[in-house]
């Protein structure tokens, strides 16, 4: 019995490693049939990466209310350049 444990640790391990660079791509829906059932099993057994999963779709839904229109973003960046600026002429 002690063996099965260690190969199910092992292999969970080794899932996790898997499962981690391909969670972007698992939200979008863009893996194949077969790695998208490995990681939606993977998500039922690692509460890490349920975790991060639950995380991830939080900030997918609340990115929209994020946008601004083009000339806040523009706005915002003129001053962060200004602020930038202003450090550096400090420095001097």
């Amino acid at each position: 019995m002690a063996a099965t444990t260690k190969w199910r640790r092992i292999n969970e391990g080794r899932d996790h490693r898997w499962a981690q660079p391909r969670l972007s791509a698992y939200m979008d829906g863009e893996l194949p049939g077969r790695q998208e059932r490995r990681l939606a099993a993977h998500e039922q057994t690692c509460p890490e990466c349920a975790q991060m999963i639950r995380t991830l779709q939080a900030l997918l839904m609340a990115l929209p209310a994020l946008r601004t229109p083009p000339e806040v973003g523009f706005a915002i960046a003129e001053r962060t350049v200004e602020r930038v600026r202003a450090r550096i002429a400090e420095w001097d």
